[in-house]
């Protein structure tokens, strides 16, 4: 990949930066109401800032057209339009415990969009590169919930009453986002000598820090608005940001592209 590509995601990674180096200097500094702030804000205003620009990068041709990858990150970029609006909604109702389930369900159009857009890609590969191993699509599904489904019993037997509706949801929700990291770490795994590495890596990247969010919900009892609990979801959003804008730029270097 040439330089001139890969410079349209600094911007989102000197960002991402900047704002992990704020948070590391806020919470040292112990200012509680400034990073509760950067919880409220920061997130919504991230996604849909790299939604927009990702929807103004693909959306031109909408869902006319074939081409695989392009629709993929059109779809990423509709997902983090959804996100915003889930996170705005962390925002309002974040702070009740009666909240929780609501934020997690609207979280899920989301969460499909980008199931569907790395689904469509991965099959699409596979059927191009004549790879169709069953046994690893399935693997892809059943591991992450069988992962979860494990730890959730673990949990339910060493603390009786913790598996709440909430924390039910949030595990199935968490397990599906696990077999998008797969689904993305295999097609990373692919392409990891081509121009998609980059593109692919900071999907995959993000995606694995919003799984990070779900497991630290689940498991260790952060709720939505504490402070690394954001911080992680806002970098993710910016990771996506950052592929989908490298994604722009091998298409219009005319990139070969799996269709």
């Amino acid at each position: 990949m040439t330089i001139s590509k890969t410079r349209r995601a600094l911007p989102f990674l000197l960002g991402g930066i900047l704002i992990a180096m704020i948070w590391v200097v806020l919470w040292f500094l112990g200012l509680d109401d400034s990073l509760l702030l950067m919880a409220i804000f920061l997130p919504p205003s991230a996604a849909l800032i790299s939604g927009i620009i990702g929807v103004a990068y693909f959306g031109q041709e909408g869902f006319m057209r074939e081409d695989r990858f392009h629709m993929m990150n059109l779809m990423l970029a509709l997902a983090l339009v959804v996100f915003a609006i889930a996170e705005i909604a962390t925002g309002v109702i974040g702070s009740s415990e009666t909240g929780y389930l609501a934020i997690i369900l609207m979280q899920l159009p989301g969460l499909l969009l980008v199931a569907l857009g790395v689904a469509s890609y991965l099959r699409a590969t596979t059927e191009v590169l004549n790879y169709r191993n069953y046994k690893t699509i399935a693997a892809i599904i059943c591991i992450p919930f069988g992962f979860f489904a494990v730890a959730g019993a673990i949990m339910a037997i060493a603390v009786p009453g913790a598996l709440t509706v909430e924390s039910l949801v949030n595990i199935v929700v968490a397990a599906g986002i696990g077999s998008i990291v797969l689904a993305l770490g295999m097609l990373l795994w692919v392409f990891r000598q081509g121009e998609f590495a980059a593109p692919l890596g900071f999907a995959f990247i993000a995606m694995l820090l919003y799984l990070a969010r779900s497991i630290l919900w689940c498991w260790f009892g952060f709720t939505p608005l504490e402070s690394l609990f954001q911080v992680l979801v806002v970098e993710s959003y910016i990771l996506l940001g950052a592929s989908i804008s490298v994604a722009r730029g091998l298409q219009d270097g005319k990139a070969e592209i799996v269709t």
